[in-house]
């Protein structure tokens, strides 16, 4: 039975997800945990929008792929940071980076996470997904649309908690979206890039959340001025972020009541 575009796609992101992890025991290079992630979240979305209740994506491979959180944040502090202008932090962070890796890709998580990899990509060449062109694009399109009239919906109030659901609910709707393009069944590039800015906008909150989480544990290892410092920074950044996302939510919120 010949597998279709789906299971196609869905088993080739597996096979590149397979491929990184193979790199990420010698190097765990930034852009290689990056794109391992991205990934594996692509086959999880996808599952999300078709296959969800036949196909779920494994509890186990997503939590192999959420112990990778605390290295992705050190690489977006990292990446955001002079050496000269913070030259103990960057040092420290540096080797905290180094240890994190060397303890979370040893042999048996490259072993453990190769396997689950391998067990649901063969699942999903056994049952092979299928479905009709006009189905695919028009969960995409359901789930797009259901993502714009929640986004219409928020409050001007509305806690970081319920945008970074919202975000990842824009996040399976791009994925879904760039699944249709490649595969050639509906051109949506437009779509791809509204996805992408409502979900940078609405992540925007969450990673700075994420952000000053870190610094704060990191200050706790080393209490230095430039660390308090950049602390003290993220904080009047966040301040400024929410005031921001409130006015642009009041906009929104506007722009919906014009059409009632």
């Amino acid at each position: 039975m010949e597998a279709s575009k789906l299971t196609r796609y869905l088993n080739y992101q597996l096979y590149h997800a397979r491929v990184l992890l193979h790199a990420l025991q010698y190097s765990a290079k930034e852009e290689q945990v990056h794109e391992f992630r991205v990934t594996l979240r692509r086959v999880r979305s996808l599952v999300k929008l078709f296959v969800t209740t036949s196909l779920p994506f494994p509890k186990t491979l997503k939590r192999a792929m959420q112990e990778t959180n605390t290295i992705r944040e050190l690489d977006v502090l990292l990446g955001s940071l002079s050496r000269s202008k913070y030259p103990k932090l960057v040092k420290h962070l540096v080797k905290l980076r180094k240890n994190s890796s060397k303890n979370l890709f040893t042999t048996k998580y490259i072993e453990t996470t190769l396997l689950l990899i391998d067990e649901y990509s063969a699942l999903l060449s056994e049952c092979n997904p299928d479905f009709l062109s006009e189905i695919l694009i028009q969960k995409v399109l359901t789930h797009y649309q259901h993502c714009l009239n929640s986004y219409l919906a928020l409050e001007v109030d509305s806690n970081p908690k319920t945008l970074h659901h919202l975000r990842i609910e824009f996040k399976d709707a791009r994925y879904g979206f760039e699944f249709l393009e490649i595969a050639d069944l509906h051109h949506c590039q437009e779509a791809i890039s509204h996805c992408k800015q409502l979900q940078n906008s609405l992540g925007a909150l969450q990673d700075a959340l994420n952000q000053i989480d870190l610094l704060k544990k990191i200050y706790q290892q080393l209490p230095e001025p430039e660390v308090k410092e950049l602390l003290q920074k993220h904080k009047k950044e966040l301040q400024k972020l929410k005031e921001t996302i409130r006015s642009e939510l009041s906009h929104n919120i506007g722009d919906s009541r014009s059409f009632d």
